[in-house]
Order: structure tokens, then C-alpha cells, then sequence
């Protein structure tokens, strides 16, 4: 009878040595294989996973920090207001109630929450739960929240921190909103109320809708005690309190964290599979930030490329015959895997490029908010100081007392400059651009230059035939030239060469630079300033156009020079664009706006301003029988100016506000000249003005304002023949001005 093919195989297996070893050799190489194909598909899974927990923690990162920073605005908002309540001595709820009530404070509300799409509205609370003023309407519903949960926590708890209510939703529209309060206490930490801002949480999700990292991904912001706030794809779920999630054991450990969920809520309808989630919790307030992707969207590519090394490697089991073929599968589904980790890697780089791009432009824009407020109230100040200088000087002989006067006149000139500076790089001066040369004010300041910048700096300039005339302020544009000028003879301390380039650039057809912030796109005159110097590390480029930012000895530079000229270029319609390398020089590059008119001769140096002396005696026959109104807020500033007037032999009546002034002219005080100011409670100076023109009322006007605009642009201002001064003003220009005015009335 035949053997059986296994017996048959098994008996030559016994005779044969060579075919143990082979099938030794076989078996081993199939185990080898085996084991290296299973230990490289998990760690592929291995390595991820791990991408997408650092994607996901890239971007719970950004997403955190965005939270915060709009928060952290809406806090500031009703910080200040609490700061102002303090420095006014409201310290009691009787106070709180009695002088926050009026319309001065619903516009002081109104023009808080200017700017911050995130805030809808700022709510001031009385201790006893009714509203006092609200930034929505005036005047105010008859509203009582002593029962919401914000009212209630702060009232029984003496507290600096903020306090994030439960969302509320909108029976209008049905939108949700999360209220952000704040406690105001007494000197003796009693309760006087409350400031109460309103956060719109479609503006989280309209941001988490932009970011969402794909279809199968989700981003959600909780109330620490677990209340959704927000989400990503929508829920019906807001403004519930889904329990004891995990996020919220991870976060008991540490601020943030990776982990990954197995199952949801059902009763919710979050159990939608195992997802990754990257938690993060905010510093400063009780909030958390999830995002999340379904774990089988993250492994759908490593399951693609497990199958093909499984398929390769059970080819390789199956025929060792073919085992290069299999080897060269294998590798090549590893390139592919290289090839996606790799693609992955740039579009986390790239994220955080725009991330921080985003902040910077944030930053800045911060700092220029503030840098505007700042030397808004700084001119009035200048003002009233620089005006009683001027009257201590002209009323007294005695050198002991003119003498420091004019050195203080001196320190109110430079605080004028400065201020200046503030507002030009918070893109608020006070700008006259016109068709300029550039060609010759290139030229111009190139000799000026020469004789500025020593015979060790070599000043080279090259201008393009056919270059453009620029819409600019030319006085500015020579100053910005300076200051950047000043600061490569800085960086050149052995000598070097500096130049100065002008040509035309059409932006829109070719690439755009793309370190320009907000170019749009158009003709430009491109104007050149680079230097031979040490440069700068790209740590100090970065934040170089920060004001006071200096890497310059004590006394050697304010670090407002590039500051300066980026609000110049910026405020202009232009852009600027910083190209330091450190041994390598500078390049500075202006983006001046094309003007499509002829350019204009320039004009004379002005001739210098007359000698500082005695001048009331001719400023009493300049003022003599001219009739003043002189209408401004800040008493100081108009008890200074109405005094000078006085002494220069001005008949002066004063008003507090434009509604006394429009109060007196009703009365038929009929002046020569309106002097006025613009940022006033009510009415402002410019709203006045309109409403003296709708009279039909000529009366010269001539605004003298602080305020950190350029009202000299304005299309309103011009309809309306108003006349623009900025504080701090020298008196005498003051006088003239007034005189000339009523001289042309006259």
C-alpha cells in the first residue's frame, strides 16, 4: 500500500540533515520575520499616535491661549472700570449707585467693549441685585439678578478673582452666553457690587470652526465643573453638566494632558467611539479647553500601511523565494510612511509659524491701543503744564524763577516728542500726506545726512528712473529717514557704508512680501535704508518695532525710532519690513502708497519760532477785543488756557462740555472764536461743531485736541471748516491762531 505524503516527509526529514538545517533556517527566518513584521506595524501605531498627541497639543495650545487672551480682554475691560470706580472714591454702594447711574457712564461703557467682538455687553450691578447702567440701552430695564449664581458666589465671598457663570441662552435668537463678573469691594472688604461683562460663545466657536483639525475631529470649551460651554461640532448640550469627565481627572494631576477615551455619555450622545483628547486648563480662570480627533481617523493611514506590511510579510512566510519582493514592498511602504510623518511634521511647523505670527500681530496691536491712550492723556497734561510755564515766564523779570521755568518748557518739548512718537506707532498721529518727491527728498536728506553722520559713514543713494510720487506726510517721512539713519551709524561704530534706495513695486501680480503685516495689494514706492553694521540676532529683529524696546546704552535712545516709522508706513496705507542678520548689516524697506497726482514743489523751512521773552504786552494788541468761547473738559487745561487768553487781552467765556457752550450760545453770547476741545462726556467737540454748522452758525472754530486721531483727515472735519491744533500747543501759536481766525471773520 503507498506511504502517506506526511509519513513520506517525516522519514526524509529523518534522512536528510541538509533539509533540518533548511527547514531550521526556514522556520527561524519565518519567526524572525513574523516577529520583526508585528513589532514594526505597533510601533508605526506607536509613532502615530504619538504625531497626533503632539498635533492635538499644538493646537489645544494655540486654541488655550486664544480663550485666554479673549478672556483675559474682557477681564481687562472690567478691570479698569473697578480701578476707575477706586481712584474716583466709590468705595460704598450708595456712591456706586448715585454717580454710575448717568448717561456719562453708559457712553464711558459703550465705548469700552469698542473693539471686542467677544463682548457683548459690560452690566454694572448694585449690592442689592438691580442694575445700575448697561452698555446695551439707556436707560436701563428694571432687571434684579440677585438670584444668579454670579451674584450670589461674590456677594457671600470676599474675592479678587473673576467669577464665569453657567451659559444662558438667548430666547431671541438662541444664541449662548457665559457672563465673566468681577466684585467690587469696599476699602474694608464689604460689598458694594458688581461689573458683570457678557462673552458671546459663538465667537469660541466660530474660531474652533476654523480650526478644527477635520471632519472627524471636535473642539470644546468646559466650565472646569464640567458645564459645556462651547463646542464644535455643535451638541444640543450646552449649558449642561455632563458629570464627572475624564478630562477633569487628568487635569487633578497637571494643567494639560493626552489621553485617550473609550466611551462617552449615551444619554448625551457623545458615545461616539474612542477618541484622542488633548486637554488643557486656563491659569487665570476656571476653564478647560478639549480637542479631540475619533481615534479610528487618526490609525486609518497606519491601518492602510499595517495591511501591506502584513501582506508583505506573509508573502515572505509563505515563499522565501520571493522574499526580495516582499523586502522591496516593505520598504517601500516604509517611504510612504516616512513621507506622511514627514508632511505631518511641516503642517505642525507651519501651524506654529502662523500661531506666533497671530500673537505678534495681536501684541502689537495691544501695545498700540495702549501707547494711544496713553499720549492722549499725556497731551492734556503737557498742555496745562507748558501753558502756566509760559505765564510764570512772561509775568516775571526775575531770572531765579524764568530761568527753571524755561528749563521745564524744555522738558515739556520732549515730552510733546515723545508723545508724538507714541502716536506714531500706534498709527494715531496726526498726519498731512500729500504728492512727495521722493527722488528729491531722498536727495535733500542724503546732504543733510553727509553732514549729520560723520566722514566714516559713506552714504550712497540709488533712485530708479521713473519713480513714483508717494502719498506721505513729507515732514514725517524726513524724520523716519533720520531715525533710521541715527540707528546704522549706531550699528556701524568702526564706519561702513549706508544706502538709500527708492524704486516702484506693483504688489498683487508678483509674490507678496511676506513680512509685510497688511499690505494689500497696489502700486508702492519702495524706499531702501541698509547698512553695512553688526545687525541684529533674530530675537531683538523680532521686537524691534516695539516702542521702548533698545538694546542701546542708558541715554543713547528712547526705542522708539522703529516704532515710529512703523506707524508711519503702517498709518499711511504702506507696510515696513525688517531684514537684520547679525554680522551682515540691516535692510529697513518702506511700502509708501503711489500718489496718482503730480508731486508738489517742496516748501520752505519754516522760519524758527520767535525768541522765548515777555509776551504779553503784544499779545494783550493781539487779543484786544476779541471774544473768546473756550470749550474743554479737563479743568486744568482750561483754567491754563483761559488765564493765558485773559493775559493776552482775549475776552474769554468758558464752558465744561458742549452742551454748557451751546447753552451760552442760546443765550446770545456770540463770540469771534470757538475754541474747543474733542473728546468730551456727550457731545463731543466735532459733534458740536456739526451741530452749530446745521444753525447756519460761521463762527470760526479751532479745535485744539489731545485726542489720538488724525482729525485733520477726517472727511466730517473738513465739511465742516473746522480748524485742527494738536496739544500740547505753544501759547503764542495758540494767540496767533486765534487771531488770524477772527481777523478773517472780520
Amino acid at each position: 500500500m503507498p506511504v502517506p505524503p506526511v509519513r513520506h516527509w517525516l522519514a526524509h526529514l529523518r534522512a536528510s540533515r541538509p533539509l533540518r538545517v533548511l527547514l531550521l533556517i526556514g522556520g527561524l527566518s519565518v519567526a524572525v520575520l513574523l516577529t520583526a513584521t508585528l513589532h514594526y506595524i505597533a510601533s508605526m501605531r506607536d509613532r502615530e499616535l504619538e504625531g497626533a498627541e503632539r498635533e492635538l497639543s499644538t493646537l489645544n495650545l494655540s486654541l488655550a491661549e486664544q480663550t485666554a487672551s479673549a478672556t483675559q480682554s474682557v477681564d481687562l475691560v472690567l478691570t479698569t472700570i473697578i480701578e476707575q470706580l477706586k481712584s474716583d472714591g466709590i468705595d460704598t454702594p450708595e456712591e456706586y449707585v448715585r454717580r454710575m447711574g448717568g448717561r456719562d457712564t453708559y457712553q464711558m461703557l459703550r465705548a469700552r467693549i469698542t473693539g471686542l467682538p467677544q463682548l457683548d455687553a459690560v452690566t454694572m450691578i448694585a449690592s442689592d441685585g438691580h442694575l445700575i447702567n448697561f452698555s446695551r440701552y439707556y436707560p436701563i430695564p428694571p432687571v434684579n439678578v440677585a438670584d444668579r449664581d454670579y451674584f450670589i458666589y461674590l456677594r457671600d465671598h470676599d474675592t479678587t478673582d473673576p467669577f464665569i457663570s453657567e451659559p444662558v441662552r438667548n430666547r431671541g435668537n438662541g444664541s449662548w452666553t457665559v457672563y465673566l463678573a468681577r466684585r467690587v469691594s469696599g476699602p474694608d472688604g464689604s460689598f458694594v457690587g458688581l461689573v458683570l461683562g457678557a462673552i458671546e460663545l459663538s465667537y469660541f466657536e466660530r474660531i474652533y470652526k476654523a480650526l478644527q483639525p477635520d471632519s472627524e475631529g471636535s473642539i470644546s470649551l468646559w466650565r472646569r465643573d464640567g458645564i459645556l460651554l462651547a463646542r464644535h461640532p455643535a451638541r444640543p448640550d450646552i449649558g449642561k453638566s455632563l458629570g464627572q469627565r475624564r478630562f477633569l481627572q487628568v487635569l487633578e494631576h497637571a494643567r494639560s494632558g493626552v489621553y485617550l477615551s473609550s466611551a462617552g455619555l449615551p444619554s448625551v450622545g457623545l458615545n461616539d467611539g474612542a477618541r484622542l483628547v488633548a486637554t488643557r486648563a486656563l491659569a487665570d480662570y476656571p476653564l478647560v479647553v478639549n480637542v479631540t480627533r475619533r481615534l479610528d481617523a487618526v490609525l486609518s493611514e497606519w491601518r492602510i500601511q499595517a495591511w501591506t506590511i502584513g501582506a508583505a510579510g506573509t508573502v515572505g512566510i509563505a515563499a522565501l523565494l520571493l522574499s526580495l519582493w516582499a523586502l522591496a514592498r516593505q520598504f517601500s511602504a516604509y517611504e510612504a510612511a516616512a513621507r506622511a510623518m514627514d508632511a505631518a511634521r511641516r503642517a505642525v511647523e507651519g501651524r506654529e509659524q502662523a500661531e506666533q505670527a497671530l500673537r505678534q500681530s495681536q501684541k502689537m496691536e495691544a501695545i498700540g491701543q495702549l501707547t494711544g491712550g496713553v499720549a492722549h492723556d499725556f497731551n492734556n497734561l503737557l498742555q496745562a503744564i507748558g501753558i502756566n510755564l509760559h505765564v510764570i515766564d512772561s509775568r516775571t523779570e526775575d531770572e531765579h524763577i524764568a530761568g527753571p521755568a524755561r528749563l521745564a518748557l524744555q522738558a515739556v518739548e520732549r515730552g510733546a516728542t515723545l508723545t508724538q512718537h507714541l502716536l506714531a506707532f500706534s498709527r494715531r498721529q496726526q498726519l498731512r500726506p500729500i504728492p512727495v518727491d521722493v527722488a528729491g527728498l531722498v536727495e535733500r536728506t542724503s546732504r543733510l545726512l553727509g553732514r549729520t553722520l560723520g566722514q566714516s559713514v559713506r552714504i550712497e543713494t540709488e533712485v530708479a528712473p521713473g519713480l513714483w510720487p508717494a502719498m506721505i506726510d513729507p515732514t514725517q517721512l524726513e524724520m523716519a529717514l533720520l531715525n533710521l539713519a541715527l540707528n546704522a551709524r549706531d550699528a556701524m561704530p568702526d564706519g561702513g557704508t549706508l544706502w538709500i534706495l527708492a524704486g516702484n513695486r506693483t504688489v498683487g501680480a508678483g509674490p507678496v512680501p511676506l513680512q509685510v503685516e497688511g499690505l494689500g495689494p497696489g502700486d508702492y514706492v519702495v524706499l531702501r535704508v541698509r547698512d553695512t553694521g553688526t545687525g541684529m540676532p533674530a530675537e531683538v529683529a523680532a521686537r524691534a518695532f516695539e516702542p521702548f524696546f533698545t538694546t542701546k546704552e542708558v541715554g543713547r535712545g528712547t526705542g522708539l525710532g522703529l516704532s515710529m516709522v512703523h506707524g508711519l508706513a503702517t498709518q499711511s496705507g504702506g507696510g515696513v519690513e525688517l531684514d537684520s542678520r547679525q554680522g551682515l548689516g540691516t535692510t529697513v524697506t518702506l511700502y509708501l502708497p503711489r500718489a496718482f497726482q503730480a508731486a508738489d514743489t517742496p516748501a520752505a523751512s519754516p522760519s524758527p519760532p520767535p525768541a522765548r521773552g515777555k509776551p504779553a504786552s503784544r499779545a494783550t494788541a493781539m487779543g484786544s477785543g476779541c471774544a473768546v468761547l473756550l470749550v474743554d473738559d479737563e479743568e486744568l487745561v482750561r483754567s491754563a488756557i483761559a488765564g493765558y487768553l485773559e493775559q493776552a487781552g482775549f475776552a474769554v467765556r468758558e464752558a465744561a462740555d458742549a452742551a454748557a457752550a451751546l447753552s451760552l450760545l442760546d443765550q446770545g453770547f456770540r463770540p469771534d472764536v470757538i475754541v474747543t476741545d474733542h473728546m468730551m462726556p456727550g457731545m463731543t467737540g466735532l459733534d458740536m461743531v456739526r451741530t452749530l454748522r446745521a444753525r447756519s452758525d460761521e463762527t470760526p472754530i479751532l479745535m485744539v485736541t489731545g485726542y489720538a486721531e488724525d482729525l485733520t483727515s477726517t472727511a466730517a472735519a473738513q465739511e465742516v471748516a473746522l480748524t485742527v491744533l494738536s496739544k500740547p500747543i505753544e501759547p503764542s501759536r495758540l494767540v496767533r491762531s486765534i487771531r488770524d481766525m477772527a481777523a478773517v471773520e472780520g
